[in-house]
């Protein structure tokens, strides 16, 4: 029986236990992510053994009760890693209990299993059959595959490398997998979705360093890549820069700082979305290419960042610039900084003081 489950289940034991130690030492990798990611492996491993549990049961009659409720722990558990997998695709601030739903109407469907067979059931030789609500627990999966899908195919439609095409397949793959084992039964959803879980935490963990540690924003080099990347989606760029972090860390010390500094990335990370990169480019200048030229959201925008920060008591100075079809991405950053280095010479000067303001220069052809 054991080499019997090994057999069914290698490809499933054998990625969830390398998924298992990629993901223990990382417990603080996108924490929320981190969390779903482990509901999925679990999920997944629970389902292994449920599987082994319900071969055994399937052989004795007796042990027909237990045989239901490994079925509908399966049934349920197969939704839950596809719902798992749902939420770390879904942005942070879109994750819904309604999601949640479809989960508990498969669980409560497949638990009429215990007194009808209106899901499931076992005829007089002890053999499986499917109810008219027996595919409740392969539609709900399919549900959350296809918002998967949908989500993935919205938040990345205007990326240009090859990597916005990993979770579609994946999609995909685990569309089709249900699909067979709707078909012919089996364990191939449950390969599919182990499998693309750990190839959307490795486009995750890849794209975390492209980002700064302190704010969780885009960092220097993402900025510079992505100015060649999108060059011909660029249609804006707003420069942003903190006023008064000298002072703040003078007196309040450098901890104050970078709790002021992760304050501006958290209040950045709420615009940003697939047209709108926010970046700390160093110290306390962030940057945002707007792979876009609508004025008024860029305005509105930039004025939520500003009226965000300054709810926190901190203080920013602005400047953005449109561009024109005939200039580069260093023109454009170059006029964005001179709006945002005299609005900030005009708030030290509100302040009756003088500052001296050194550009920043993106590099030539980049």
């Amino acid at each position: 029986m054991l080499l019997d489950m090994m057999s069914r289940h290698w490809v499933s034991i054998f990625t969830i236990i390398l998924f298992c130690i990629k993901l223990w030492p990382r417990k603080r990798f996108r924490n929320t992510e981190t969390k779903y990611f482990w509901i999925t492996a679990l999920s997944c491993l629970f389902l292994v053994v449920e599987d082994a549990l319900e071969c055994v049961c399937a052989t004795d009659p007796s042990l027909r009760f237990f045989r239901i409720l490994l079925s509908v722990i399966g049934y349920t558990l197969r939704s839950t890693a596809a719902l798992s997998l749902l939420l770390v695709v879904v942005p942070w601030n879109k994750r819904r209990l309604i999601y949640w739903i479809p989960n508990i109407i498969n669980f409560a469907v497949c638990c009429t299993a215990f007194f009808t067979d209106v899901a499931f059931g076992f005829d007089e030789n002890y053999a499986f059959y499917r109810g008219p609500l027996g595919y409740v627990a392969f539609i709900v999966p399919t549900v959350y595959l296809v918002l998967i899908l949908w989500i993935v195919f919205k938040d990345f439609s205007e990326k240009s490398s090859l990597e916005k095409y990993i979770m579609p397949v994946c999609a995909v793959f685990c569309l089709s997998a249900s699909l067979l084992d709707v078909l012919s039964g089996g364990i191939r959803l449950n390969e599919a979705i182990i499998i693309s879980s750990v190839f959307y935490y490795l486009i995750l963990f890849s794209n975390d360093n492209r980002r700064d540690s302190l704010t969780a924003l885009l960092n220097r080099q993402a900025f510079y890549d992505d100015c060649n990347l999108y060059n011909k989606s660029i249609g804006a760029v707003a420069s942003l820069d903190m006023n008064g972090l000298k002072e703040l860390n003078d007196t309040q010390g450098h901890q104050a700082g970078d709790k002021a500094l992760a304050k501006i990335g958290e209040c950045m990370l709420k615009a940003a979305d697939a047209r709108t990169l926010a970046y700390r480019i160093g110290g306390d200048e962030f940057m945002i290419l707007f792979l876009h030229s609508n004025e008024n959201e860029i305005t509105d925008v930039v004025k939520k960042i500003v009226e965000d920060i300054a709810g926190d008591g901190y203080n920013i100075s602005t400047g953005y610039a449109l561009r024109d079809h005939e200039e580069s991405i260093d023109d454009v950053v170059r006029k964005a900084d001179d709006r945002m280095y005299q609005a900030k010479a005009d708030y030290y000067r509100s302040k009756g003081r003088e500052k001296r303001i050194d550009h920043y220069q993106v590099p030539e052809n980049g």
